[in-house]
């Protein structure tokens, strides 16, 4: 039986390709916490020196230095200097030669479903430990999604950094916004770092990324009050989380295909499987390690498979595997698929609950797929629990599931071994 994963289909409205309606008439943009150098004339974009142009309106595809947020579209280079207040008034996209910098101690308040997207260039956010930027809601009853908040593509470069900001009550869902902060469609990953930052009361998630949305660097940062959770992201994004983060709301992993091997950080939340997870390709393995002692609540009929297409390996430890159901039954989640090339796999310790969905022919808690159990080399299943499950703990294609009927495996109310 030919199973391939299942990719899912996700529509997202892209951002910046939507044309904004621009205000006719001028808006004076908040002006305040800034030294005689931080005066909304900025460097060289006053009207003596650029009579094309107002005190108001500098321009917007040369270097600014002031308190002004743009008013459209940017290709210059853009620079909110050290402790300005000031206000974003309109969707605002950096375009092709844009840089965008925000200097320490700078407080940026958003009106309602107004964003920062970065369709070019690079966005860099410089706050300090004394002197963090601030990102908030201009209204004076702020609530989670007030505004989207900031948003990454493919031509975002290498170099933005996000460092020392202080995030809240974004999320809105307007122009398709899914989370305070999100990556879409990155070219290639590692573009954007994110560090000792706090994103809070989100509407949505604190941030979502999905293919290659794997950051540069993403350490100590705090991301918790956000209603939907604290990540969205593809599988391959676990893998570049660094350490020192603070995570108040669970981890939500998509439908993915792992190609990169990658160790899932320890977080004191569960991990929650939206999607079927594939691990490893035709052309190169790939391994995920889960953290040891970890939650993973999974979703409705989804299951892990590990070396469908190619090799590809699966560690756990002390892992719990359950569903994510509020109120869990036996057979909500699918299984753990082994197929021949799955040498490195190393199931240890583990609990396993509420599998055996057989939607997608699941037929064990561990299912081996066109191979038979005594036949997968390399492959470690031990001292492991298997209970509340809809089918056997393990199947193979001859009904025998040595040498790992063997090794400390116990099955509580089912079969520990079956035939598909």
């Amino acid at each position: 039986m030919n199973r391939s994963l299942s990719l899912g289909v996700c529509a997202v409205v892209i951002l910046s390709g939507c044309n904004f309606l621009k205000k006719k008439d001028k808006e004076q943009t908040d002006n305040g916490g800034g030294s005689s150098t931080n005066s909304d004339k900025g460097t060289g974009n006053s009207a003596s020196n650029d009579p094309s142009t107002t005190d108001d309106d500098p321009p917007l595809d040369k270097p600014y230095k002031g308190c002004k947020m743009p008013k459209g579209d940017i290709q210059g280079e853009w620079t909110i200097t050290k402790g300005c207040k000031t206000k974003v008034k309109n969707p605002i996209t950096l375009r092709e030669g844009a840089t965008m910098t925000i200097e320490q101690g700078v407080k940026v308040e958003f009106d309602t479903d107004t964003y920062i997207w970065v369709e070019y260039g690079k966005f860099v956010v410089s706050g300090t430990d004394k002197e963090p930027v601030v990102f908030t809601s201009s209204n004076k009853s702020p609530a989670p999604g007030d505004y989207v908040g900031l948003g990454f593509r493919e031509k975002t470069t290498a170099g933005t950094n996000i460092d020392h900001l202080q995030m809240d009550y974004a999320g809105s869902k307007s122009n398709g916004g899914v989370g305070a902060i999100q990556l879409e469609s990155m070219r290639t990953a590692g573009r954007v770092s994110i560090t000792n930052s706090k994103i809070t009361k989100s509407a949505q998630f604190g941030i979502v990324a999905d293919d290659n949305g794997g950051f540069g660097k993403f350490e100590n940062n705090t991301l918790a009050d956000n209603k939907s959770g604290s990540l969205n992201v593809k599988a391959e994004t676990l893998g570049t989380i660094g350490s020192g983060n603070k995570f108040g709301g669970e981890i939500h992993v998509k439908e993915s295909q792992v190609d990169e091997s990658g160790r899932w950080p320890v977080i004191d939340v569960a991990y929650q499987i939206d999607g079927n997870i594939s691990i490893g390709n035709d052309s190169k393995s790939a391994t995920i390690t889960l953290p040891e002692k970890g939650l993973i609540k999974i979703g409705q009929g989804n299951y892990f498979e590990v070396a469908h297409n190619g090799s590809g390996s699966l560690i756990a430890k002390g892992v719990t595997f359950t569903s994510s159901s509020p109120t869990p039954a036996e057979g909500d989640w699918g299984t753990i698929f082994l197929y021949a090339k799955a040498n490195g796999t190393d199931l240890e310790g583990c609990t396993f609950e509420f599998f055996g969905n057989p939607g997608n022919s699941a037929k064990g808690a561990i299912t081996f797929w066109s191979v038979n159990a005594k036949d997968a080399s390399g492959v470690t299943i031990k001292d492991n629990t298997f209970r509340k499950g809809k089918v056997a703990a393990m199947t193979s294609d001859d009904g025998l599931c040595a040498p790992f009927d063997k090794s400390n495996n116990k099955a509580d109310g089912v079969p520990l071994c079956g035939k598909p």
